[in-house]
């Protein structure tokens, strides 16, 4: 099945704006988590494990007020009954969830991804932090079904939690990288492809319009293709977006 997929550079708030309303079928946005210590949030308690990126940095009401405005758009362009999916830590997923329920979204679930594979907390002051967290919500869900294929999640969706033929769990059990994903680890907070396959196979139909208004280095677009869906992805890092370019061309995962 051909699919056109489409690389945008620029701020995504600006480049939102230019898409039509209720033009797009699922979104999934894995936006900055606020964990940047230079004038961020500082949440990182260690050099090891600190985020310095200048996309991640924010004061606590600039972070609050970009979330309030990327979501606000990404509302108005997703379609009745359209899927939307965003992933985070604990360290803003609870606003996020909570914007959303002040749009009226209906959630459908909350998704844990278990990280078999995450590294130590070695301050040894607290848990190791080994999940994160994804909310699924949808518009206007009264009006208009949303898509969910649900053969598909019991006999595509299977891991040691869940196994194949049976309900799929809502904690998903997925390792941080694999060494079969020849791009893992390119990019500073990289999903595997295994969750975005889950993510964009369990909520939205063939031929349909995904949308990642923080793409990094692609793997939403090039997990849309090898689905046979279309895509859009926003990023304002030129460097990522590059590798996005090159592994949509190659068709890599």
């Amino acid at each position: 099945m051909k699919t056109t997929h489409q690389i945008v550079y620029g701020n995504c708030l600006e480049k939102l704006k230019k898409l039509p309303d209720e033009s797009v079928d699922l979104i999934f946005a894995d936006p900055p988590y606020g964990l940047a210590k230079k004038k961020g949030l500082g949440w990182a308690y260690s050099k090891h494990i600190t985020l310095q990126e200048t996309w991640d940095i924010f004061s606590k009401d600039e972070f609050f007020k970009f979330n309030i405005e990327w979501i606000n758009e990404c509302w108005r362009v997703l379609k009745q009954g359209g899927s939307f999916w965003v992933c985070g830590s604990f360290h803003n997923i609870y606003q996020l969830g909570f914007i959303l329920q002040h749009l009226d979204a209906k959630i459908n679930n909350s998704i844990v991804w278990f990280k078999p594979n995450a590294q130590p907390n070695i301050t040894c002051r607290m848990f190791t932090e080994s999940t994160e967290h994804l909310i699924w919500a949808v518009k206007n869900h009264s009006k208009t079904k949303w898509t969910f294929n649900y053969d598909d999640t019991k006999n595509k969706i299977f891991d040691s939690l869940s196994p194949k033929g049976k309900q799929t769990r809502n904690v998903w059990s997925i390792a941080l990288t694999s060494p079969k994903e020849k791009w893992a680890g390119v990019h500073p907070t990289q999903k595997p492809s295994e969750l975005l396959r889950r993510v964009i196979l369990s909520s939205s139909k063939p031929n349909d319009l995904v949308l990642d208004p923080f793409v990094g280095s692609g793997t939403t677009s090039v997990v849309a293709k090898s689905l046979g869906r279309n895509s859009i992805g926003i990023d304002n890092n030129k460097k990522y977006l590059e590798i996005a370019k090159k592994r949509l061309s190659q068709e890599l995962l």
